[in-house]
């Protein structure tokens, strides 16, 4: 029971879950190191097509801070100093838990697939095979974590089948949804993606709330590795970010989805590369833990994931 109060301490505070020192946006200089195209012709074709390219990506450190400007401020905004934490899965589960996190694709599945069984509700408004359409792992999902009509029973019984013995289901999803600290929606989104990666037009930079409240998330990396698909590794599974230097003034009422587009005079100021950071999904790095209002976030412009579980 000690190591669960441990973990769902805030990780903003001095007596945080297991965290390390390692930054969740930073990247080695294996995952920095930008391999150079080669261009491949077809004997006899003149347009065969470039090999793609990986990405460069800035590490965290290397991501600047955007300088909000005075007029776009919350009133009162004190600087932010802080914009992510990081806990990891063998920090709160243990070893065994985290290799085959890691190690086995099937398990991450299960995880999803036994959390649906354990928290979806269905709608008694809605026939068994629209529920069915509904809770289904191509479907993105939103429960109450806080409360299980099955004891949490589907999860507690996937560990045990593999051998992890000292983790139930009610302790793994209220470990998880604690590093939200107090107060919390209680509320679990599990965000499904395509198989393979998917690019998108351009970021569509938001706030959740815009409320000073922790939002966790764990990634669930595609089968695939990143590298596969030409990105660096382990990117693609978390959401993209943008570091504030204060809270936004939010243009609608308090708690709604804050969008950059509707912020007063945001058109006229870039969001370029300078700002855009994105995490990679490693070892050790499975879970990132922010302050709503400390960044703006995105979608990944190019997303390869299973899917991504956001608590609030």
């Amino acid at each position: 029971r000690a190591s669960t109060t441990r973990a769902m301490a805030s990780p903003f505070g001095d007596a945080g879950a297991a965290k390390t020192s390692v930054d969740p946006f930073a990247s080695s200089a294996s995952r920095s190191r930008t391999s150079e195209a080669t261009t491949t012709r077809a004997k006899n074709t003149v347009d065969a097509t470039p090999r793609a390219r990986a990405p460069a990506y800035r590490a965290w450190d290397d991501v600047e801070v955007f300088e909000v400007p005075e007029t776009l401020r919350r009133d009162g905004a004190a600087r932010n100093e802080r914009f992510v934490e990081h806990v990891s899965l063998e920090g709160l589960f243990g070893a065994t838990f985290a290799d085959a996190f890691h190690d086995d694709a099937s398990f991450r599945t299960d995880v999803r697939r036994a959390m649906r069984k354990d928290l979806f509700v269905p709608d008694e408004n809605l026939s068994a095979e629209a529920n069915a359409a509904m809770s289904a792992l191509s479907s993105s999902v939103h429960v109450n974590w806080f409360e299980s009509r099955t004891g949490y029973a589907a999860l507690s019984a996937l560990f045990a089948s593999r051998g992890i013995e000292d983790v139930t289901g009610e302790r793994f999803i209220r470990a998880l949804g604690g590093l939200c600290g107090e107060p919390c929606h209680g509320t679990l989104i599990d965000i499904a993606s395509p198989v393979g990666a998917r690019k998108i037009g351009a970021h569509s930079w938001h706030q959740d709330s815009g409320y000073d409240r922790l939002t966790v998330m764990l990634g669930f990396p595609a089968a695939a590795p990143s590298e596969s698909m030409g990105l660096p590794s382990g990117v693609g599974v978390f959401s993209h970010a943008v570091k504030l230097s204060h809270a936004l003034r939010h243009p609608s009422a308090p708690g709604a989805v804050l969008q950059w587009e509707d912020v007063a005079s945001a058109r006229d100021v870039r969001l370029d590369a300078r700002f855009v950071a994105r995490p990679a999904f490693a070892r050790h790095r499975e879970i990132i833990v922010y302050r709503d209002s400390s960044i703006l976030h995105s979608a990944p412009d190019v997303a390869h994931r299973e899917a991504v579980w956001r608590f609030m």
